[in-house]
């Protein structure tokens, strides 16, 4: 019942809601910490800039819950402030929050949970884009932002046909727009080369995933049916909210479609070459802004409902119980 409570909270207009978010957060990160499910790397990689962090560290344990609740808020004020609801909605937080539970980047800091930021921020700056106005300032900020995280997970170089692919989902082609978008990645990529040269940094094939090595089975299975089945869930709804949505609104969906099979392509990579299965985690990105289409925009429906509170319950219990 208070679970119940608490989803309808979320899912309801009141801003004051958001308060719960770091409570959320601050209660995963320490049932991790006194009992370690996911657990700590000898190595913290960050791609271009080497190992200058460890995940045994303090910082690292700190570092890593705080950028999923700053993922968590901006995504959540970028849901509300592109109308994705007729009225405001903060089930994306909640969502994104218990879902990267499920992963290591959660609890620590590494190249890609570090990366994840970056690329929410620069999705910032993409949604601001408009038709009808100036957009360098945004192409450039989004594209800085892209570069900068691929300097802690350089694997998203793959990422630069799908910046422009955004950048034009949303704006006509403007050669200007392209050379800013061109020079705002580049420049970060520079500043890592100088950096690597000057501390003398061996860069191998391995730094180009900086994601953690592990891999927890049945947490990989149980997120992975929950996504399928709230995605499924999904559908029904978006496409009633597509066919009623404004232009502007069906470019933004078009838009996070494209997000993630740029993200789908990582994963394949790190998979394939690295035998990895951290990108899958920015997966969750992309799909936070669907998945409230499921649970409905004015009364709360049962069966996403259900699947909510099931993933929020192992999520939970995998601390206390081990499943192999």
């Amino acid at each position: 019942m208070y679970l119940r409570a608490v989803v309808r909270l979320f899912a309801g207009n009141r801003s004051g809601v958001l308060v719960l978010t770091p409570f959320i957060v601050g209660i995963y990160a320490v049932l991790n910490i006194f009992f370690p499910h996911h657990e700590p790397e000898s190595v913290g990689r960050f791609g271009f800039w080497g190992e200058i962090l460890s995940e045994n560290s303090v910082i690292s344990q700190i570092l890593g819950p705080v950028i999923v609740l700053v993922n968590a808020l901006l995504i959540n004020i970028i849901f509300n402030r592109n109308a994705f609801f007729e009225r405001n909605n903060f089930l994306p937080s909640l969502l994104f929050v218990v879902l990267m539970s499920f992963f290591h980047g959660f609890y620590f800091l590494n190249g890609v949970s570090t990366a994840s930021l970056l690329v929410v921020v620069s999705l910032y700056q993409l949604y601001g884009l408009d038709q009808n106005t100036d957009g360098r300032k945004h192409v450039f900020n989004a594209a800085f932002f892209l570069g900068i995280a691929t300097t802690f997970y350089p694997l998203l170089l793959v990422g630069i046909p799908f910046l422009f692919w955004l950048i034009w989902v949303l704006r006509p082609f403007v050669t200007r727009e392209s050379v800013l978008a061109l020079v705002g990645y580049v420049i970060p990529l520079i500043y890592a080369g100088i950096y690597s040269n000057f501390f003398h940094l061996r860069l191998d094939g391995s730094e180009f995933s900086s994601g953690s090595f592990e891999e927890i089975y049945p947490d990989l299975w149980i997120i992975t049916g929950g996504v399928l089945l709230l995605s499924l869930v999904s559908a029904g709804p978006l496409s009633k909210r597509l066919k009623q949505s404004s232009i502007r609104l069906k470019k933004l969906f078009r838009l996070n479609v494209l997000t993630a099979m740029m993200i789908l392509s990582l994963s394949a990579l790190e998979f394939f070459i690295f035998q990895k299965t951290d990108t899958t985690s920015l997966l969750i990105i992309p799909a936070v802004f669907l998945f409230p289409y499921a649970f409905g925009e004015r009364e709360l429906r049962v069966f996403p409902a259900g699947i909510f509170y099931l993933l929020l319950l192992f999520s939970v219990s995998k601390f206390f119980i081990e499943i192999s």
